[in-house]
C-alpha cells in the first residue's frame, strides 16, 4: 500500500515538470497547433462528442458516493500500471514521450485513467447479472440473427432474372459475382453477414425473419436499387459472453441517460 502510494506520488511529481504544448507538429514549416485541432474537432462533431463524454463522466462522479464506490490509491496504481504495461509504456522515458507527443501531462493522463476505472466500477455496480438475464429473456427473439447473401441490381428486370436463376438452383454466389453491383459483397459471392431485426428496411426485415434456410427472397426495392436475398443460416440467440456484454452496455447506457436527465444544467456565463 505504501509503495503504491509512493509510486502514484512519483507519477504526480513527474507531471509538475511537464507543460501543455501548443504546437503539436510542424509540417513543411507550418505548425499544427492545439487551436487547429479544436477548430477541426468542432467542425467535424468530434468536439461535441467529447463534451457529451465529459458530461457523462461528471454525472457519474456525482453518483459514486451514493453508490458507495471508492477508488483507493492502490487500485489506481495497479490499474494505471496494467494500462502502461498493455500500451508498452512501462519505462518512465516512454511514458513521458507519450504524454509529450499527445500534448498532455502525466497528471492529466492519470486523471483520465482514474475516470476509466471509475466507469468500470460504476457499471459493475448498476448492471446486475440478473438484469442482463431478464433483458435477454424478454428480448431473445429480437436478438436472433439471420446470415444473408445479397445480390444488388440496378433495375428490376435484371433482379427478376437473377431471382429466376437462383430459384432454378444456380449458384447464388456465382450469380452475385457476375451480376451484383454491390462492390462490398460481390467479391465475397454476395455474402452480407448476420443481421438482426431492425437492421434492414421494415418490408425486407419482415420477410427475412419469417423465411427458412436456403430460401430466396425478393426482389426488393431498396435505396434506388433492387435486391435479392438468400437465407444462409438462422442462429438463435444465446446468452454467451459477447451477448452479455452487449446487453450490459445497453442497460448501463439506459441508466446513464436517466441520471443525465435528472441532472441540472446551466448555460455558461
Amino acid at each position: 500500500m505504501q509503495a503504491a502510494a509512493q509510486d502514484v506520488q512519483e507519477l504526480n511529481q513527474e507531471a509538475v515538470s511537464m507543460e501543455m504544448q501548443d504546437t503539436l507538429i510542424v509540417v513543411n514549416g507550418r505548425k499544427i497547433t492545439v487551436a487547429d485541432v479544436m477548430v477541426f474537432s468542432k467542425a467535424t462533431g468530434v468536439f461535441r462528442d467529447a463534451v457529451c463524454r465529459l458530461v457523462e463522466l461528471d454525472v457519474i462522479r456525482d453518483k459514486m458516493a451514493e453508490l458507495g464506490i471508492e477508488i483507493s490509491e492502490t487500485e489506481l496504481y495497479e490499474y494505471a500500471a496494467a494500462k502502461r504495461r498493455f500500451s508498452g509504456l512501462q519505462r518512465a522515458e516512454d511514458m513521458n514521450e507519450y504524454c509529450h507527443s499527445n500534448g498532455i501531462t502525466m497528471a492529466q493522463w492519470l486523471a483520465v485513467t482514474k475516470d476509466e476505472l471509475m466507469l468500470q466500477k460504476v457499471r459493475a455496480k448498476v448492471v446486475a447479472e440478473r438484469d442482463v438475464a431478464e433483458y435477454f429473456r424478454r428480448n431473445q427473439e429480437l436478438m436472433r440473427t439471420v446470415a444473408l447473401s445479397r445480390i444488388v441490381c440496378r433495375d428490376e428486370a435484371a433482379a427478376n432474372g437473377v431471382t429466376r436463376r437462383a430459384l432454378a438452383n444456380e449458384s447464388f454466389s456465382e450469380l452475385a459475382r457476375q451480376f451484383s453491383v454491390e462492390e462490398g459483397t460481390r467479391q465475397c459471392g454476395g455474402y452480407l453477414g448476420a443481421v438482426r431485426r431492425g437492421m434492414l428496411p421494415a418490408s425486407v426485415d419482415e420477410k427475412i425473419f419469417a423465411a427458412r434456410v436456403n430460401e430466396i427472397l425478393g426482389p426488393f426495392w431498396e435505396s434506388g436499387y433492387w435486391s435479392v436475398y438468400k437465407i444462409e443460416a438462422i442462429r438463435e440467440a444465446e446468452l454467451g459472453n459477447s451477448v452479455k456484454k452487449e446487453i450490459a452496455d445497453l442497460l448501463f447506457k439506459a441508466w446513464l441517460l436517466r441520471v443525465i436527465a435528472a441532472s441540472r444544467f446551466e448555460k455558461a456565463k
